[in-house]
């Protein structure tokens, strides 16, 4: 199978460098100011992340509209 011809150290430097860029990326996000919007890692899993996104109150995606 192709995944058992994998380099187990070429794959932890890939996912070193993909964990650098969503640091990056989360810093990024924390210092642009963006009203309504927000990122963040859940727990310390910088691959697995929430996010929120804040509409106009009388939009129809608005739970207390319904």
């Amino acid at each position: 199978m192709a995944s058992q011809n994998r380099d187990p150290a070429a794959t932890s430097v890939t996912a070193a460098r993909k964990g650098a860029e969503l640091q990056q990326e989360l810093m990024t996000l924390m210092m642009s100011g963006d009203k309504g919007i927000s990122a963040f890692p859940e727990s310390d899993n910088l691959f697995k992340w929430v996010g929120t996104i804040h509409g106009a109150f009388d939009e129809p995606t608005n739970p207390s509209l319904v």
